[in-house]
């Protein structure tokens, strides 16, 4: 659109969407190879096997819809066959990234642990099961419905996840939380974005694209910022007091045991053990 000042139009010329987001797409897989060397250079990749699984499935998924688009055209059958086919293998190895993330975070305190992954469960598979049931009763209905309550479900986890954390206060390495966030935002964006296109499919097919290629690369900034270095396996210190506050907390303790043993063994009526 051009611009009038004085005499002179000036007029922008600004790339189009559709050129924008090839450029951010290209980026992305620039982003993706260079993802996948630091977790080889920084010896990351035994620590986080699913993630690093994650990462060459969205890789080999880029590189094929790229061949596919120059062989097929964007707008083939086969293309988009592709392109679903391979966002599903993609999201389960995603799904199986998060829970792998959501271990590392929590899997040192088993008693939290054991909680945590039973609240996870349920409520993903509560998330998942309602938003396909409420999605609508046709293919591109079942699609976008199943792929919002997929990235619901790993949002809402990872919302958990954190809460878990702040509520028992329980430390945990920096990068691995950056990871994790870097999923949770991909996938709150992802939510709003399959919820206007499930409304608006025509008219938002372009920017829910360019939308997406945006939010992968917040993503992959976040991924690269955290997995800049060497990420330690963490591990189970518990913190134990000095000798002195075991020796005056002891006595307190066991008084308040013997007034509750006492006062158990009036109510029923049990008296003291004969030696």
């Amino acid at each position: 659109m051009p611009y009038i000042y004085g005499c002179a139009t000036i007029r922008v010329v600004m790339p189009d969407l559709q050129t924008a987001q090839q450029m951010g797409w290209n980026f992305s897989i620039f982003l993706r190879v260079f993802l996948l060397c630091l977790l080889i250079f920084r010896r990351n990749v035994q620590f986080f096997p699913f993630f690093t699984t994650y990462l060459i499935v969205n890789l080999a998924k880029a590189l094929a819809l790229n061949l596919a688009y120059q062989a097929w055209g964007k707008d083939a059958l086969s293309t988009y066959q592709l392109a679903w086919s391979m966002e599903a293998v993609v999201t389960v190895t995603r799904a199986l990234a998060v829970a792998e993330l959501c271990r590392t975070l929590l899997g040192a305190y088993r008693g939290i642990w054991s909680l945590a992954w039973r609240v996870l469960l349920s409520c993903a598979g509560l998330i998942v099961l309602y938003s396909v049931i409420s999605s609508k009763h046709t293919w591109e209905g079942f699609i976008l419905g199943s792929g919002r309550a997929l990235e619901l479900a790993i949002a809402s986890v990872i919302v958990i996840v954190f809460l878990f954390l702040r509520h028992y206060e329980v430390v945990s390495e920096l990068s691995v939380r950056y990871l994790a966030l870097g999923f949770c935002i991909y996938a709150c964006i992802a939510v709003i974005n399959f919820s206007v296109l499930e409304r608006y499919v025509n008219a938002y097919a372009e920017i829910w694209n360019a939308l997406g290629v945006v939010a992968y690369l917040a993503c992959l900034m976040a991924w690269t910022w955290a997995l800049r270095k060497f990420i330690p396996r963490p591990a189970f210190h518990p913190l134990l007091f000095s000798r002195a506050v075991y020796q005056q907390l002891s006595p307190e303790i066991n008084a308040r045991l013997r007034s509750l043993n006492d006062q158990l063994s009036h109510f029923w009526g049990v008296g003291e053990p004969r030696s």
